[in-house]
């Protein structure tokens, strides 16, 4: 888990982060970096490309893929990027989010402990099968839109009491889970953050998407793994590890603004 700065913020409030965090968001956005749109200068060359926006219209950059919302993200934005050479991977939660179409489709007794200091989420019992139905409506729905793949947030509950019994081994069967039927629907799967269970899920994995890896000192988990590694940095970092696609997202704010790190 990151430190509790709100990873999405649903349409109803768009920018009031942004708007408490900066002054004059779209404009003054951290200089430190290059703001190339494509690769830029300071990519490592031959690793593939990444972006990532959740809010506001979607910016197709032409990088090898881009992460969106499943639910929020409009179709004239996947066909947008998909025009601009960009795979379309779709990003959501494995737990409840007060906020979501399908929220009152999760019974009752499947919702478990608040989900750290993020309001509206809560963990779920990853043994129900309701709310194994709703992952695969989910997943579902990804095929239909003509995603490529799926970035499926919260899947390291073992780092928390969720009220539900879920330790590592869990945490290892709900990803299996999750990529087995990714992969059955043409979808690719990626595992976000848990670093702990890459050497038990590793089969099962297309790329990594890692929020704050060297924030927390675990970004040399993920080299040499014969994946894509994307890795989010929220503070400003000088320079990124050979082989990982870094980007920088100022404060967590998941709009169009983003700058590459550039690696050693």
């Amino acid at each position: 888990m990151i430190s509790p700065i709100p990873r999405f913020l649903p349409s109803s409030l768009p920018h009031l982060l942004c708007l408490a965090l900066f002054t004059g968001c779209a404009s003054d956005f951290d200089s430190t970096y290059s703001n190339n749109p494509g690769t830029g200068s300071g990519a490592d060359p031959g690793v593939p490309s990444w972006s990532i926006q959740y809010e506001g219209r979607i910016v197709p950059r032409g990088k090898s893929f881009h992460i969106v919302d499943l639910f929020e993200v409009s179709s004239a934005d996947i066909a947008s990027l998909k025009s601009s050479g960009s795979k379309p991977i779709a990003y959501f939660s494995s737990q409840y989010e007060n906020w979501r179409p399908d929220s009152s489709r999760f019974p009752q007794a499947a919702l478990g402990k608040p989900l750290g200091n993020w309001p509206g989420e809560r963990w779920v019992d990853t043994h129900s099968a309701a709310v194994r139905s709703i992952m695969l409506a989910r997943l579902d729905l990804a095929r239909s839109r003509g995603f490529y793949g799926v970035d499926i947030d919260n899947v390291d509950g073992y780092e928390s009491n969720t009220g539900f019994r879920y330790g590592s081994g869990e945490a290892v069967a709900w990803v299996q889970f999750l990529a087995r039927e990714a992969h059955a629907r043409g979808l690719k799967f990626g595992l976000k953050n848990a670093p702990e269970l890459i050497s038990s899920v590793r089969g099962s994995i297309d790329y990594y998407v890692v929020e704050e890896g060297h924030q927390y000192g675990h970004i040399n988990s993920y080299r040499r793994l014969g994946r894509p590694v994307f890795n989010i940095e929220y503070q400003p970092l000088e320079r990124t590890l050979p082989g990982i696609y870094t980007i920088y997202k100022s404060g967590a704010v998941m709009d169009a603004r983003e700058a590459i790190v550039p690696a050693r």
